[in-house]
């Protein structure tokens, strides 16, 4: 019963992932990773152990166990041939679910492909790429909903409720593996920034909920995503945003501009113009990780700006003594 799920798992889209991540053409080379030479082994180490906790179900300790020795040496070999992708926690759902689709050896150019020119932003050095995503995200909900923004800004609520969606595909926050299965084949399929259009989407999608609720139980509301949503909406939804507010249009609208080299703004000419026989340049993409992500000097003050807007004013009985 355990071969069976995780084989059932593995056919479901052994076809086109490969194809759509340009892995279908034999580029995987030996393993020859070694953990002596990683940045935070213990950390990888730590995060494989609570892996695998929602899918796949039913499988025995021992094959758990296997799975977990196969994710560990995937992310290994992946970070080893890449020594300036720096692991972050969530990385390992991301690898874990391309393991259990594809196997380890399919599992490691795939996630591969993903960390260097899909989740670049959130495997270097600094957050400000992955923080300013998060904020187009609240920008989005802004241009969509004013109303829903305001409640959210009275109550506090800053776009770091979205961090895991993000982070992992949502593959940490979605328990069925058919929903995370789905939305990892719209990722791989869109532009980098997909999944903060469907954190755009799913925080739209909920303004009722959270327009009902108050401070104190909107903090713990919004971080938790319904098991129940209907995906075909959030899906729905967050194309329909990628198309009236493209990458592009988002940063120049918002004044949120991501990094040149993001993968966000170099996705069109690195990867969309890939046809299905072609090979990613992986060089380039190391090339990118190795500069430094420039900072404008007034980036500071509009986010300084920025999390002033969304600070209580202080009222007359708050004054300090």
């Amino acid at each position: 019963m355990c071969v069976y799920i995780l084989e059932t798992l593995r056919q479901r889209t052994m076809i086109n992932r490969p194809i759509l991540l340009h892995t279908h053409h034999g580029c995987y080379v030996d393993e020859k990773g070694s953990e002596k030479d990683l940045a935070d082994p213990i950390q990888i180490s730590k995060d494989i152990d609570r892996s695998l906790y929602y899918y796949p179900r039913d499988i025995s300790p021992d094959l758990k166990a296997q799975k977990q020795k196969e994710l560990h040496s995937l992310i290994v070999e992946i970070l080893w041939r890449n020594p300036r992708l720096k692991y972050y926690q969530g990385f390992h759902d991301i690898c874990s679910c391309f393991l259990l689709v594809l196997g380890k050896k399919d599992a490691i150019p795939a996630a591969e492909n993903a960390a260097l020119f899909f989740i670049r932003d959130g495997m270097l050095d600094s957050f400000d790429p992955i923080s300013k995503q998060l904020r187009l995200m609240s920008s989005l909900v802004q241009y969509e909903d004013s109303e829903l923004t305001d409640h959210l800004d009275r109550c506090h609520i800053m776009p770091y409720y979205a961090l895991s969606w993000v982070l992992t595909w949502f593959s940490h926050d979605f328990e069925q593996f058919d929903k995370v299965a789905r939305l990892f084949d719209l990722f791989i399929s869109s532009s980098p920034l997909m999944p903060i259009y469907c954190a755009s989407s799913i925080t739209l999608l909920r303004r009722k909920e959270f327009l009902r609720a108050d401070q104190d139980h909107l903090h713990a509301l919004i971080t938790h995503i319904p098991q129940d949503m209907d995906l075909d909406k959030i899906v729905e939804k967050a194309v329909e945003l990628e198309q009236r507010y493209p990458p592009l249009e988002l940063q120049k609208r918002s004044g949120l501009w991501l990094h040149e080299e993001s993968p966000v703004n170099t996705w069109q000419k690195d990867w969309e113009v890939l046809r299905w026989n072609s090979v990613p340049d992986r060089i380039q993409a190391d090339r990118y990780l190795s500069h430094p992500i420039p900072k404008e000097e007034w980036e500071d003050e509009m986010l300084a700006k920025w999390m002033a807007e969304r600070q209580p004013p202080m009222d007359d009985d708050d004054d300090f003594i």
